[in-house]
């Protein structure tokens, strides 16, 4: 049975990955700030604050993992655009706080932004060209990673969602949006391919299972402008198009550039871990 630490437990990813890795007979060890916010469990679950070096160790070594799975991460874009100090402690300098044994599987979640968005959707093998500082930091993070001896693995991923009380992920935020009946202004000249949190478990579950390592894109499938997407989640829970009006991207007023054409191509990930999303945009 493998033994299994994941940081950012109490997160979207985090939470579902507890209990898929549980279902699945793993060992789970879980971390996160704050107290506990998986309700039912039957695993551990332990505070720690990734840019803690001395916590980190204490954990690690107490625990001894097998696999590493490291969900934890700023993530609100332009937070990290406003507070670069912060935003680089967890989500780069804390890597070297993570991986004590290169004989442990170390699993990195990183995401799209790593690219500027002129040539989506990309490839694993795509050269790296963030335009936001949640994107560099993410990048530097996957340099610290590769330059190391570590047995590694690394899934980027895209514009995550699903169902979660404590998330403000976008399903969750056009949900409780549309529910009050506020108009939303969304851009439709910004393309991704969406990830439901389920799908990207799987993902994870599989590098876990088959000890796969380089780096890995596990996303959706389809192709789709954040417009299209949001309308799609109105569509499946009967709420009124009409409140959802086309935006584009230089009359939004947001901190950090996004990319324009972003998401993946899932090739590998189909061939290497038999990937394929359970999602289906199909209305």
């Amino acid at each position: 049975m493998k033994k299994v630490l994941i940081t950012g437990g109490n997160g979207l990813l985090g939470k579902r990955l507890r209990q898929l890795l549980e279902s699945k007979g793993f060992f789970i060890i879980a971390s996160g700030l704050g107290k506990d916010r998986l309700e039912e469990h039957n695993h551990s679950y332990i505070e720690l604050d990734v840019t803690n070096k001395a916590q980190c160790l204490q954990v690690i070594q107490e625990n001894n993992p097998d696999v590493i799975v490291n969900a934890a991460a700023m993530t609100n874009v332009d937070s990290c655009e406003i507070k670069q100090k912060e935003c680089l402690q967890i989500n780069t300098d804390s890597i070297s706080n993570l991986n004590i044994s290169k004989n442990r599987h170390f699993i990195q979640i990183s995401t799209d932004f790593v690219f500027d968005g002129k040539n989506g959707p990309y490839l694993e093998n795509s050269k790296p060209k963030p335009i936001n500082y949640y994107g560099f930091s993410k990048y530097l993070a996957e340099q610290k990673i590769i330059n190391t001896n570590w047995n590694y693995a690394i899934i980027r991923t895209c514009l995550v969602f699903g169902e979660d009380r404590d998330s403000n992920n976008i399903y969750m935020w056009v949900n409780k949006a549309l529910k009050e009946n506020k108009s939303l202004n969304i851009v439709d000249d910004q393309f991704r391919t969406p990830t439901y949190v389920d799908d990207l478990c799987k993902g994870v579950f599989s590098i876990i299972e088959t000890s796969s390592s380089g780096i890995y894109n596990i996303s959706g499938e389809k192709y789709l402008s954040i417009f299209d997407f949001v309308c799609n989640i109105a569509r499946r829970n009967g709420f009124d198009l009409s409140l959802i009006k086309r935006s584009n991207s230089s009359k939004i007023n947001q901190v950090a550039l996004r990319p324009i054409k972003s998401g993946f191509l899932i090739d590998k990930a189909k061939k290497d871990l038999d990937f394929n999303p359970i999602y289906d945009f199909k209305n």
